[in-house]
């Protein structure tokens, strides 16, 4: 999947991973930003608002799958 920013949203069954192949930025997990680069793997479990800053490539991988009524829009913070 190919991101360019994202908006904050959450999920309530599944768990994320990340894991970005090409470019960086920053990711947003409940409020707080952290910096990723090619190679680094982020893990979002359940109920974890997240979003992101930066254009970059990344893997993302949903256990379970994530199925469309299991994306929520979150506040910006």
């Amino acid at each position: 999947m190919d991101i360019e920013g994202s908006k904050l949203h959450y999920h309530k069954r599944a768990t994320e991973l990340y894991y970005v192949l090409e470019g960086g930025g920053s990711v947003i997990l409940d409020g707080v930003e952290e910096p990723v680069s090619k190679g680094a793997l982020v893990h979002i479990p359940p109920g974890v608002v997240r979003g992101a800053r930066g254009k970059m490539r990344v893997l993302v991988i949903g256990v379970p799958d994530i199925a469309e009524d299991d994306c929520f829009a979150a506040a910006e913070q």
